[in-house]
């Protein structure tokens, strides 16, 4: 019996499709002194430590090998072929990571399930840590990734880049946004100031796009602050007080259904004091806030506001100066989508479930052990559940690459 997820043919999938495109593979700037690693259908290790001095090179161990991941580094070292003490690092791009794994969506839900190894009782959505039957922490998750995820991906891109853009003053020329090919996005800066930057360096950046530790005092509503409406103020004041206006003048149901049960004194006064704070957000000055609300309930709502202004990067990613990276116009292995550049501008009309799609034509017969329903190119697949099915060739390189379907032959 074939193994799910039938490597070899989607391997053999995967060489015709570097055959035919391989010259779309786009090396990174200044590619000599990047390191690349590869990690092959195999299970095998990672070949790490390699490099390539130009495009052909890289294009022909492509060819050659046809892994099912592709990386490069986002820094650049004197001898990029080296072992990690011996390389020389010289700098790295500034490199965020966005992935809808590390959000809660609600469409969690509907499509992620997990199956306890020890017991076998299974759940729906994110695996707990603890199987809630017999205690067992060997659960096998199952993830998968749709629209309303990958929306949710884009929006917090797009959250970033304004900030990079508005609050960092970054260049459109030095951003370089690309879909990772399964659940999100990796957007670049390359702009050589950038480089030197060290993990601490890297670090005050990423607790400045993810709002951490903003204070209200911080924010400019302090006793003495004087001047006009905050919602012009500059960086996370301007960004914080439209979204502390917006979140006042849409308050959730939830919070209103707290109000009306009487849960939450607190919001109680907030929601009786609602309008004189959206007059003091428009007209100024900031610290008229403070005769309506306590630093207290000031903080506790500025937290809720701020969340939705601040852009859910992977600190970790961010803060690796040696980070290997998915390189642009290669297939990932746990999609078989294309890892593809994305301009800017066209992010926002971007549709990944059609424009990232390698494999066109053919129809194949495989094997599924369990899918949701999924979209592809426009079309709707699935759910399967234990059965044998014939499928578009891009979907059912989907499925096996989920491991969730093996060939039929």
């Amino acid at each position: 019996m074939a193994e799910w997820g039938s490597a070899s043919f989607v391997e053999e999938q995967f060489r015709r499709y570097y055959k035919a495109s391989v010259g779309k593979v786009e090396p990174p700037l200044e590619m000599e002194r990047r390191e690349f690693g590869f990690l092959p259908f195999d299970g095998g290790m990672m070949i790490r430590h390699t490099s390539f001095s130009d495009p052909s090179q890289l294009r022909s161990f492509i060819l050659e090998k046809a892994p099912a991941h592709i990386y490069y580094s986002s820094a650049y070292y004197r001898e990029p072929r080296a072992d990690m003490e011996s390389k020389g690092w010289i700098g790295a791009d500034l490199v965020f990571d966005i992935d809808a794994d590390h959000m809660e969506t609600p469409c969690r839900m509907n499509h992620d399930a997990w199956r306890c190894n020890l017991c076998g009782f299974e759940g729906k959505g994110r695996a707990p840590e603890r199987c809630p039957r017999c205690s067992g922490t060997d659960l096998e998750e199952e993830t998968w990734v749709c629209d309303t995820c990958l929306d949710k991906a884009k929006g917090e891109a797009q959250k970033l880049l304004d900030i990079l853009i508005q609050d960092f003053g970054i260049p459109l020329e030095y951003l370089k946004v690309n879909f990772t090919g399964n659940r999100g996005y990796h957007v670049h800066i390359t702009a050589p100031w950038i480089r030197g930057l060290d993990q601490r360096a890297r670090r005050e950046i990423v607790d400045y796009v993810t709002g951490t530790g903003m204070r209200v005092e911080l924010l400019g509503f302090r006793p003495s602050a004087k001047g006009s409406s905050p919602l012009h103020g500059l960086g996370w004041m301007g960004r914080a007080s439209k979204a502390l206006y917006d979140y006042l003048a849409n308050l959730p149901p939830r919070i209103l259904e707290e109000v009306r049960t009487g849960r939450r004194e607190r919001v109680r006064s907030l929601i009786d004091s609602r309008e004189e704070i959206l007059r003091v957000l428009t007209e100024g000055p900031p610290s008229g806030i403070l005769k309506y609300l306590s630093r207290e309930s000031l903080n506790w709502i500025m937290e809720k506001a701020v969340r939705e202004q601040a852009a859910a990067v992977d600190t970790v990613v961010t803060t690796d100066i040696h980070r290997l990276i998915r390189l642009p116009n290669t297939l990932n292995g746990k999609t078989g989508w294309i890892a593809q550049p994305v301009p800017v501008e066209e992010l926002e009309d971007y549709d990944p479930l059609s424009s990232s799609i390698a494999f066109k034509g053919g129809e194949v017969s495989i094997y599924v052990r369990r899918a949701p329903m999924f979209r592809l190119c426009g079309e709707k697949y699935g759910p399967f559940k234990e059965e044998l099915t014939n499928l578009p060739l891009a979907a059912a390189i989907f499925l096996l690459c989920r491991k969730a379907a093996r060939i039929e032959r």
